[in-house]
């Protein structure tokens, strides 16, 4: 629950973030004389969501199914800027609807992705209105795997690692366009409440995101 609170705080807080950047710019992007001088330090907010699939892993997934789902969060950022270079630290957290249903003989069981959260380190590289970036750290989410017929369940905790990069389009003034691609290896983790052949079972993610974000 604790979770699910935190992404819609963020994404809440993103959202209103960007309405008043919005109503402070113009719907189109700025001509470059139109830009006040171009600085990359500062806070960044942005919203996300997605459709996405998770790729499950370890001897435990054979026949578990690959969960498909939506995701909904945010993101918060700080820059620093040190001539054509910055860098940053990047933090998200999201609420999930990854879920599918096992096959054969393990039919009963369910699968879910519940949260995950990254924290990351950013270094960029900026020329005009352009900044291309690379990101890595760590990754966490919760896993869940449930008997639909007992009702018996277990959850686990992955803590992994995620890579990442992008880059970012001055649109005007405060606001940037951001397109980003992301591998996370959430590690695994071993399910012994649940009956399985093998208990562990672990995940990864790969996701490209493209978004406005808010630069305050």
């Amino acid at each position: 629950m604790r979770s699910m609170l935190t992404c819609a705080s963020a994404v809440l807080f993103a959202l209103g973030s960007l309405a008043t950047g919005a109503q402070a710019a113009s719907l189109y992007p700025s001509a470059d004389g139109d830009l006040d001088p171009i600085t990359w330090t500062g806070f960044i907010i942005a919203p996300y969501f997605g459709y996405e699939t998770l790729n499950l892993n370890g001897a435990g997934s054979a026949g578990l199914g690959d969960p498909s789902g939506w995701r909904v969060g945010g993101e918060l950022d700080y820059d620093y800027q040190i001539g054509s270079f910055v860098v940053g630290i990047a933090g998200d957290a999201f609420y999930t609807w990854y879920e599918s249903n096992a096959s054969g003989p393990q039919n009963a069981l369910s699968t879910r992705l519940n949260t995950y959260e990254t924290v990351r380190a950013r270094l960029g590289y900026t020329f005009g209105r352009w900044m291309v970036f690379g990101t890595g750290g760590a990754a966490f989410g919760n896993l869940e795997i449930k008997d639909t017929a007992t009702g018996a369940g277990q959850s686990q905790t992955l803590t992994g690692w995620t890579v990442g990069g992008g880059a970012e389009w001055v649109w005007c003034n405060n606001l940037a366009l951001r397109g980003e691609v992301a591998h996370m290896d959430f590690g695994s983790a071993k399910f012994d409440n649940v009956q399985l052949s093998n208990k562990d079972v672990g995940a990864t993610l790969d996701l490209f995101k493209v978004d406005f974000v808010s630069r305050f």
